[in-house]
């Protein structure tokens, strides 16, 4: 039996790509907003329900690398860099209003507090066992 793939990031979340494109384009990364086209919506982060890490490609595609948009105007998006830094494994969606998402586990937020800071206030797992994200 096939595996079923993920839905298009586009597709789900249209507004989302529109914004991440126009602001990778702005900061001269045209090869990276070219990429976003082909993501994938692989799911949310298990590791609280409160997480708003959303994944991109399979965990083992993660980089420590990520690329921040925060801003007074913007809303704060930060996207984290596959392993071949072409793509991106995964993002925090802080700020940006996602609105419906038949995706999202009942109770998931819709975008972090724009306050906190994932890097010096991080989510802890919640010890579900399922190795995080």
């Amino acid at each position: 039996m096939s595996e079923i793939e993920p839905p298009l990031l586009v597709d789900v979340h249209p507004a989302l790509v529109s914004f991440l494109d126009a602001a990778l384009i702005a900061e001269g990364e045209p090869a990276l907003a070219r990429s976003l086209a082909g993501l994938r919506l692989h799911g949310w982060s298990r590791c609280s329900p409160a997480c708003v890490h959303l994944r991109t490609a399979p965990e083992v595609r993660a980089d420590s690398t990520w690329i921040h948009f925060d801003g007074d105007v913007a809303p704060g998006v930060w996207l984290q860099l596959d392993r071949d830094r072409e793509s991106f494994a995964g993002m925090e969606i802080c700020g940006f209003d996602l609105g419906t998402d038949p995706g999202r586990p009942s109770g998931r937020p819709t975008g972090r507090d724009p306050g906190r800071d994932p890097v010096r206030d991080p989510v802890r797992p919640t010890g579900s066992g399922d190795g995080g994200t």
